[in-house]
């Protein structure tokens, strides 16, 4: 049995459950000749008579019939594993898209841990800056972005991710100069650098209304890593969410600058598309499950 060919068995079995050799033939792709040639060796090695030949009639014998029903279960069994091989192992695809200012810290590492435990889940990242209600449906699974733009999104399908706090920071050189200052009408001479969206401005301007002060110039950027160079660089002082400079914080190399007003936060949301994904359902519990963690 070390050099039996098993294959002359799946073309036994294929004969057997079409019933003959022409249909048999037609979906293993092999000539009928070399078919019927392949079962009369299986014959000789088991030397038993498997088919009854008959131009008009189809017939396994006694021994053929007994062959047929193991090999079906057997087959049977094989496909069931196969098929649920192929179910575990399908190509799957997840789109994602983060609005690009929040990108590079609010996933922090929850896209390695994912794709580690989802090793065939293909991600697609999208970064944006502005979406609409048809994007949504046309393109995403998931997006993550600041509550008040995913607003526009039409969907009951929305679960809270985390709460952002805004703080002051400077660079050390600026913070010498601006330590002591326990409120930001001290700030009004100051430059300010505030990382996008513009709903940020514009909660920065009515802030400062409302203390009654004009800041003396304020630069807006989309992208949180110049911002953060820039803020390191003594450049100017920022209104940032904390989390998105935690660790220049930990490491000393930029500064909180406390003052006495209360600062606006923002809540960042998850909008997803309720269907059978689990892939979408597993990404969402991860991201929360993290952010629940470092709330405790």
């Amino acid at each position: 049995m070390n050099n039996f060919n098993f294959n002359l068995l799946k073309y036994f079995y294929y004969v057997a459950y079409y019933k003959g050799f022409t249909n048999a033939s037609k979906q293993l792709n092999l000539a009928q000749s070399a078919l019927s040639y392949n079962v009369r060796i299986l014959e000789q090695e088991m030397n038993q008579t498997l088919i009854v030949r008959n131009k008009k009639t189809f017939e396994l014998t006694e021994q053929g019939s007994e062959l047929y029903e193991t090999l079906k279960s057997v087959f049977g069994m094989l496909e069931e594993n196969i098929s649920l091989f192929q179910k575990q192992n399908i190509y799957q695809e997840l789109t994602i898209g983060v609005r690009h200012n929040l990108s590079d810290f609010i996933f922090k590492d929850t896209i390695e841990t994912y794709m580690k435990q989802n090793p065939n889940v293909h991600l697609n990242i999208n970064l944006y800056s502005k979406v609409d209600q048809n994007k949504f449906n046309e393109e995403y699974d998931i997006l993550i972005d600041y509550e008040d733009y995913t607003n526009i999104i039409e969907t009951t399908n929305k679960k809270k991710l985390c709460t952002l706090e805004n703080i002051f920071v400077s660079g050390n050189i600026l913070y010498n100069l601006y330590k002591d200052k326990t409120s930001i009408t001290e700030f009004e001479e100051a430059k300010f650098i505030l990382m996008c969206p513009n709903k940020r401005k514009a909660k920065f301007n009515k802030m400062c209304f409302e203390n009654n002060i004009t800041p003396k110039s304020i630069i807006s950027i989309n992208d949180s890593n110049l911002s953060r160079k820039l803020i390191r660089n003594n450049m100017a002082l920022s209104l940032v969410p904390k989390l998105s400079v935690i660790d220049e914080l930990n490491k000393d190399e930029i500064k909180e600058l406390k003052v006495k007003e209360p600062i606006f936060t923002d809540n960042i949301v998850i909008v997803y598309k309720k269907n059978n994904n689990t892939n979408v359902n597993k990404f969402i519990d991860l991201l929360i499950k993290k952010y629940n963690e470092e709330d405790n």
